[in-house]
């Protein structure tokens, strides 16, 4: 051997660190590889316990149901779809935990995930359907229902390949970092999809949620985007009184609800028209207000005036409560604050669906 040979000959260590370099280089190649299949175990096993959890809560309670904000079954029967979605529900969990490469069992997992996608199509076609008899105002011309589905018929796509022939190490994380990724995305949509839609629905009265009133006295731009909302509903005929609820907070000179009617007033709504719940500190508090004296009139239909992002939390409230109450988000102008209010309703949206479950 040459002395060039020799200063150009690997050690051993060096030998070992190019082995340990490559066996991570393929480590990675693979956990790339197998990201989509992770991603869609994550997803599968996000809706499947997303559906097993509203069967948990029409078991536990009567007329409840939950699956609105996904899959609408409707005019299925109670019981028959429960089903269904029982069965759909266990085989997108079992999958995303334990994928069967072959079997029955696939076979009937790519069943229900074809099944499942055709129901959010056809949710899809009558989201159309309802626009364009005018039931509907939506923000956008896509429903979630076309969103769901691309994302049932990814799962299916993933469950349809061959098993891979080696694991990685990272799949258990991607799983978990993909359901967690779900967990945020989904308020998200039904702030988009279903917070900026707004229901056209006669009414016998329609709620008003309130909100700040600066120290000076004015009202902030929320609170008369909302009032400025409702009044328009009455005047339109889509509402036969309103029903304004806020309270008197910290560093307010008055109570919400006495700025509110003046500026419903101002907008051309008579007093006559206008009830007031002066303790709506909160969603909660409102809901819990506004409950007894809905039933104490009478009324049954429903409307709730908020922002966008509040809606959704405050749709699960009177489910909760047992009104089907119809929303309406109001022609709000952006604030500095809609960032930060968007986000804090990601965890808030899930306090209230667990809530309305396990109530």
């Amino acid at each position: 051997m040459t002395t060039l040979d020799y200063a150009i000959r690997p050690t051993r260590s060096r030998r070992r660190w190019l082995a340990m370099n490559r066996t991570r280089e393929h480590a990675k190649a693979g956990a790339l590889r197998l990201a989509p299949r992770a991603a869609a175990r994550g997803v599968a096993l996000f809706f499947g316990a997303f559906a097993l959890f509203n069967l948990i809560g029409e078991l536990r309670i009567h007329g409840f149901d939950q699956n609105i904000w996904w899959l609408d079954l409707r005019p299925v029967p109670a019981l028959p779809s429960a089903v269904l979605l029982a069965l759909a529900g266990a085989l997108l969990v079992w999958w995303a935990l334990r994928p069967a490469g072959a079997g029955w069992r696939r076979t009937a997992t790519l069943v229900a995930l074809g099944a499942m996608s055709l129901v959010a199509v056809w949710n899809g076609v009558i989201f159309y359907r309802v626009w364009e008899a005018g039931q509907i105002r939506p923000w956008l011309p896509v429903p979630f229902s076309f969103v769901l589905a691309a994302a049932l018929l990814f799962v299916a796509w993933a469950a349809a390949r061959p098993a891979p022939s080696r694991r990685s190490r990272w799949t258990p994380a991607m799983i978990v970092a993909t359901l967690l990724l779900c967990g945020v995305l989904f308020p998200l949509a039904q702030q988009t999809f279903f917070g900026k839609t707004t229901y056209v629905r006669p009414v016998q009265v329609a709620v008003v949620f309130g909100a700040q009133v600066h120290g000076d006295g004015h009202p902030s731009t929320s609170l008369v985007d909302r009032v400025r909302t409702g009044a328009q509903l009455y005047k339109d005929g889509l509402a036969q009184r309103l029903l304004l609820s806020g309270a008197q907070g910290v560093g307010e000179p008055a109570n919400e609800t006495t700025v509110m009617r003046s500026l419903a007033m101002g907008f051309g709504v008579p007093a006559s028209a206008i009830t007031l719940d002066p303790a709506g500190f909160n969603t909660d508090a409102t809901v819990r207000d506004t409950v007894p004296m809905l039933r104490a009139d009478g009324d049954r239909s429903v409307a709730v005036v908020s922002d966008f992002f509040h809606l959704p939390r405050v749709k699960l409230a009177y489910q909760r409560a047992g009104y089907d109450a119809v929303t309406v988000p109001s022609r709000a102008r952006r604030i500095p604050q809609t960032t930060q209010l968007v986000l804090r309703e990601i965890p808030a949206f899930w306090v209230y669906y667990l809530r309305a479950v396990l109530r």
